[in-house]
């Protein structure tokens, strides 16, 4: 079984009024914080992908699956440029 990392990023509280209700509460975590906590999960590693990929079929058709592989990724690769994450 993967371990996963305890260091969890905290719960924070606000209030938000509504046209018939004032002061509900909501919760809610740092954005940042929060997905700099799932991405160093081990047990999330092998499922993470942080490149394009272009998948073709045994006829060597174009394969569209994931969202690293659509034409959309590749397109902000080259508009971002090495480095610009």
């Amino acid at each position: 079984m993967h371990e996963l990392v305890m260091d969890q990023p905290r719960w924070l509280q606000g209030t938000v009024d509504f046209h018939l209700q004032w002061g509900c509460m909501f919760y809610y975590r740092d954005v940042k914080s929060t997905v700099s906590y799932l991405l160093r999960q081990r047990a999330f590693a092998k499922h993470l992908v942080y490149e394009p990929v272009r998948d073709y079929d045994g006829e060597g058709n174009r394969v569209y699956t994931k969202m690293h592989t659509s034409n959309w990724w590749w397109q902000m690769q080259v508009q971002l440029g090495s480095g610009n994450c």
